[in-house]
C-alpha cells in the first residue's frame, strides 16, 4: 500500500473495529510507516467532529451576553471558519471545568454538530473531510479512522432524521470523492449474526450504553416511524444498517474489503494484512 494515506475501519458495535484499528496501526509501524490512529470519541479527530458545537455569529453573540464573565474563556477556545464558530465543549470542560459553570457547557451542547439540522450537519462534515484530505495529501502520515466514515453519518442521518436512503447515499458518495486523492482503503467487519453480536456487546458494556443506544435508535424519527421498541428495535436497526453499508460499499470509488466474523482473530488478521499489502 505505498500510496494509501487513509485506512477506514467500519462495522456495527461489537464487530471488532477497535481491535482491527489497533492491529492496522501496529502492522504499519512494523512496516516502517508513520501511522496515526483515531478511535471513536477522539476529541482531536482531524476529519470528524466529536463533542463539537457550531454556532452562528449571532448565536455566539447571544452566548456571550448570557455568560459575560466567561467571555475571555470562550474567546480563547473559539475557532471561527467563515460565519461559523466552533467549540470543542467536552474537551474544554474536561481540561478546565472550574473555568466556567456547567450551564455554559450545557448551553454549548445544544449546538452539538451531530444534533444540528440534517443539511447543516452534512455541509459541515463534507467541508471538514475536504479540508482534511487536502492537508493529509501533503503529509507522510497514514491515518487510521475507526467508525466515522460510515457509522457516524449513517446512524445520525438515518436514526435521528430518518433521511431517505438515497440522500444518505449521496452524502457518503460525496465524502468518498473528497478523500479519493488519499487512495483510502476500507475494512468492513461483517457480522453473520447481528443479534448475537449486539447481545455480547450489551453484556460487556455499562447499562447506560444500552439505554442510550435504545433511545437513540428507537425513540427518534427512524425508530418511531417503524414502531421499533426496546433492544429488539436496536437489533432491527443495526441489521438494516449493516445491510445498507455492505450494499453501498459496492458503489463507492474506494478500495474495500469485507472481513467476515467466521474463524478466529488470527484468520481475520491475515485477511486484513493481505488486503493492506495489495
Amino acid at each position: 500500500m505505498p500510496n494509501s494515506k487513509l485506512i477506514l475501519i467500519e462495522g456495527i458495535p461489537g464487530s471488532g473495529k477497535t481491535t482491527a484499528a489497533r492491529a492496522v496501526h501496529d502492522w504499519l509501524k512494523s512496516q516502517g510507516r508513520n501511522p496515526e490512529l483515531f478511535l471513536e470519541g477522539d476529541w482531536n479527530h482531524p476529519a470528524d467532529f466529536e463533542s463539537v458545537a457550531c454556532l452562528s455569529e449571532s448565536e455566539y453573540s447571544e452566548l456571550l451576553a448570557q455568560f459575560p464573565q466567561q467571555a475571555v474563556f470562550l474567546a480563547q477556545h473559539a475557532r471561527q471558519e467563515s460565519s461559523d464558530v466552533f467549540f470543542s465543549y467536552r474537551q474544554m470542560q474536561a481540561e478546565c471545568a472550574a473555568c466556567a459553570p456547567d450551564t455554559l457547557f450545557e448551553a454549548l451542547a445544544r449546538f452539538e454538530i451531530y444534533d444540528l439540522p440534517a443539511q447543516k450537519h452534512q455541509d459541515l462534515l463534507q467541508r471538514s473531510w475536504e479540508k482534511f484530505a487536502l492537508r493529509a495529501a501533503t503529509e507522510e502520515t497514514i491515518y487510521i479512522f475507526e467508525c466515522c466514515f460510515l457509522q457516524n453519518p449513517i446512524t445520525t442521518l438515518l436514526a435521528r432524521h430518518n433521511l431517505a436512503e438515497e440522500q444518505i447515499h449521496r452524502h457518503i458518495l460525496a465524502l468518498s470523492r473528497s478523500i479519493q486523492p488519499l487512495q483510502p482503503k476500507v475494512i468492513y467487519l461483517a457480522q453473520k449474526n447481528v443479534s448475537a453480536t449486539l447481545e455480547a456487546v450489551r453484556r460487556e458494556r455499562p447499562q447506560e450504553w444500552a439505554d442510550f443506544v435504545t433511545w437513540y435508535l428507537t425513540g427518534q424519527a427512524y425508530g418511531q416511524s417503524r414502531g421499533l421498541e426496546g433492544f429488539e428495535g436496536v437489533k432491527t436497526f443495526y441489521a438494516a444498517r449493516q445491510a445498507l453499508e455492505m450494499d453501498w460499499l459496492k458503489t463507492l470509488p474506494l478500495s474495500t474489503t469485507i472481513i467476515p466474523d467466521d474463524g478466529d482473530w488470527g484468520v481475520r488478521y491475515k485477511h486484513l494484512t493481505t488486503f493492506l499489502e495489495e
